[in-house]
């Protein structure tokens, strides 16, 4: 497979099937248009015509709204390798705000040009979809650790679910990862103030649960984690036995692509 091809959209799309040669020249014409964008610059904001997705090719951002008393809260974070707005494609306008959590590279898309996703490449539809209701899972899981789990629960599975996702997106193997949050930013994501996550964090520490390198953290008790907070990794568990087969070119198995940095 080409150079052109190496990047954290097929790495993550890999995961799950072997892409064609035709399947990564659609993806590659995705990524085309590329835009640098600073930490804290907005992707999308409320109100914005939905003209199309966003292919976050580097970096992370997060999905944001805002109270009228200034507070915000964080309802999702995308990282590298995602798509911003297939869920939001069936409406007009935005109704939240999209920011960049980090600096990065975005690669935004006209919604005329997905038509051949889904006439020319079914499987690749079909996989977009799956990977789409799989996140909807994940973020059902997560409003639910928010409103039946304890502070030290909640903020526990924030950081597996992380974890879980990071390694589906190819950028956080193991326990170790990344965490470009500050402690205002996890309190938002997590419903909690930023003084009770310092204070959760540094009991994590002390009793050994994990290791802090700012910006990375380290899970050294993932396994008895998992338990406590009866945590499920929906990214283990996708059914590709209805997709249709794929058009085009044989295919590269994902054993070819190299880890994105």
């Amino acid at each position: 497979m080409s150079d052109k091809y190496h990047s954290c959209l097929v790495s993550r799309l890999s995961r799950f099937v072997s892409l064609t040669d035709h399947e990564c020249a659609f993806i590659a014409d995705l990524e085309k248009e590329e835009l640098a964008y600073r930490k804290g610059r907005p992707v999308v904001s409320v109100g914005d015509a939905t003209e199309g997705i966003v292919v976050l090719k580097s970096g992370w951002a997060v999905v944001k709204a805002d109270s009228s008393d200034g507070r915000s809260q964080i309802l999702r974070v995308y990282l590298p390798g995602e798509v911003i707005g297939l869920a939001e494609i069936g409406s007009a306008h935005a109704n939240h705000r999209v920011v960049m959590q980090t600096d990065g590279m975005i690669c935004p898309f006209p919604r005329k040009g997905l038509a051949p996703l889904f006439i020319d490449y079914p499987r690749l539809g079909a996989l977009l979809t799956s990977i789409g209701s799989l996140d909807q899972i994940a973020l059902r899981h997560h409003a639910s650790s928010l409103g039946s789990m304890d502070a030290t629960g909640k903020l526990k599975f924030w950081l597996l679910q992380l974890r879980a996702r990071l390694e589906v997106a190819n950028v956080g193997l193991g326990n170790r990862f990344r965490v470009p949050f500050s402690q205002v930013e996890i309190g938002q994501a997590v419903g909690l103030t930023s003084i009770y996550v310092n204070k959760l964090l540094r009991g994590f520490v002390e009793n050994g649960d994990i290791e802090i390198d700012r910006p990375y953290v380290r899970l050294l008790k993932r396994d008895s984690w998992e338990k406590d907070c009866e945590f499920v990794n929906p990214f283990v568990d996708m059914d590709t036995s209805w997709f249709p087969p794929a058009i085009g070119q044989e295919v590269t198995g994902a054993t070819d692509l190299v880890e994105p940095v």
